[in-house]
């Protein structure tokens, strides 16, 4: 028992540096600013290169989990973060601060898939929903305390510490994954070499794209589009080839637990991520909170899903992953509108903490059954290949949603209150559609192991 907790928690700890390296760049933006002395662009990067770094080779390194082993990528991944986040520290310029946040991407690409394949190993398949509990109390935590970790500590030490802060974390995950984590001699197959560079390829382009809106022109734009359109027409039509051995098992989407999942897991990171920049613009600009303000009114998230996270698991293991999906993606769209509230009627902005706690709820009850819905639809030779697919389209979902969000907010700039409204209206009508896509899910998960992996 100890030691399959334990080597959860180097898994856990990996995707908690993950997640917290998305978001805890901003609030120390302006110090990075005064002290390297970036442009606007060049500032921009610093987050952007990361998520683009991060969001593109998903689908090949859950893959590789597949083929060369998930302990060994996982572990070679949490390395590499560590070095990237030291390097990242000492960064004599934005533009080698943004080389380092790149291979910081790159190493969390490596091991952003491999947790729920190990996880399957790990654990039986009727304890995962309390162990994916767990998992999504720290998606919670990771996502939502960067703003306030990033602001203790660029305001007590430097914004240098933003990034050393990672290297113990990754340091004790280390020796735990070397440990505690379960070996495995891979699968017999050959990397699909024209995959990895057709999927590279369209998804950088599509992302780059969504990303530098801002800064490229509406033919520049319009030119991404379609490049990105065709290599991923291009690399779909080689995987239906390839078989077995595809890099992205599409078949896999013919189980409609697994497209439910995907989709609705795919609107919850989208309505997470795109909403919590807004939400700390809205509250800081519009509104005269200063950070830490601003940070605690969104504390209730990261608490109530840290709290809730376990049980919410444990009931998934009871009934099923699809009632507590449903009540936890209800539960989205509501924090959204009770959010969106304030902005609409400009009532005291910590009114926004009622439903930063809605939304630590449905963190808390949507996470672990989408997660276990997932993973109980294909069997042990894809489960690299399902995680990956599921991270990618989660994280470019993610991805749109911002791009998405920041249209609205620099087009409607001169009306920041119907700015900030029709963001939330957006993020509620995606929730909604999470929901659709939640009643679609099995009533009960399909046992896909009965042994576990003890």
């Amino acid at each position: 028992m100890a030691d399959r907790w334990a080597g959860l928690a180097a898994l856990l700890a990996g995707f908690f540096v993950i997640l917290l390296d998305t978001t805890i760049v901003a609030v120390a933006s302006p110090s990075i600013q005064n002290d390297l002395k970036p442009g606007v662009s060049g500032l921009f990067w610093v987050t952007a290169g990361y998520l683009l770094a991060f969001s593109v080779p998903l689908l090949v390194a859950g893959r590789l989990g597949d083929r060369y082993d998930p302990k060994r990528v996982f572990l070679v991944g949490m390395g590499g973060f560590g070095v990237a986040s030291a390097l990242c520290g000492l960064a004599p310029s934005v533009g080698w601060l943004v080389v380092f946040r790149v291979a910081q991407g790159l190493a969390a690409a490596a091991m952003a898939p491999q947790p729920l394949t190990l996880i399957r190993r790990l654990f039986a398949a009727d304890e995962r929903g309390r162990v994916l509990g767990v998992w999504g109390s720290v998606a919670a935590a990771g996502t939502l305390l960067g703003p306030i970790l990033g602001g203790l500590l660029t305001a007590v030490l430097d914004w240098r510490w933003i990034f050393w802060v990672n290297v113990p974390l990754c340091g004790i995950a280390l020796l735990l994954g070397l440990r505690w984590i379960p070996r495995s001699r891979g699968l017999a197959t050959r990397v699909d070499l024209l995959g990895a560079v057709a999927s590279t390829a369209g998804l950088g382009v599509l992302v780059w794209a969504l990303l530098a809106w801002r800064d490229i022109s509406a033919p520049a734009m319009i030119t991404a589009a379609v490049v990105a359109a065709a290599l991923l027409v291009v690399f779909a039509f080689h995987e239906r080839r390839m078989g077995p051995a595809a890099l992205a098992l599409l078949e896999l989407y013919r189980s409609a637990g697994y497209l439910a999942a995907s989709v609705a897991m795919a609107a919850l990171g989208t309505a997470v991520i795109a909403m919590a920049l807004p939400t700390m613009l809205y509250l800081q600009q519009a509104r005269g909170l200063g950070p830490m303000q601003a940070a605690l009114v969104m504390t209730p998230d990261a608490v109530v899903a840290a709290v809730l996270s376990p049980a919410a698991g444990r009931w998934v293991d009871r009934v099923g992953p699809r009632r507590p999906a449903v009540v936890g993606m209800a539960l989205l769209a509501a924090s959204l509108l009770l959010i969106g509230l304030v902005v609409v009627l400009e009532i005291n902005p910590w009114w926004a903490a009622l439903g930063a706690a809605v939304l630590g709820v449905a963190n808390a009850v949507a996470w672990s059954p989408l997660s276990a819905a997932a993973m109980a639809s294909v069997d042990s030779a894809a489960a690299g290949a399902a995680s990956g697919m599921f991270n990618t389209v989660r994280q470019v979902a993610a991805v749109t949603g911002v791009a998405v969000t920041g249209a609205v907010l620099t087009g409607l700039g001169s009306s920041p209150t119907l700015a900030f409204s029709v963001v939330f209206a957006l993020m509620t009508l995606v929730a909604g559609a999470g929901l659709i896509a939640a009643t679609r899910l099995p009533l009960v998960s399909t046992v896909d192991d009965p042994s576990g992996s003890r």
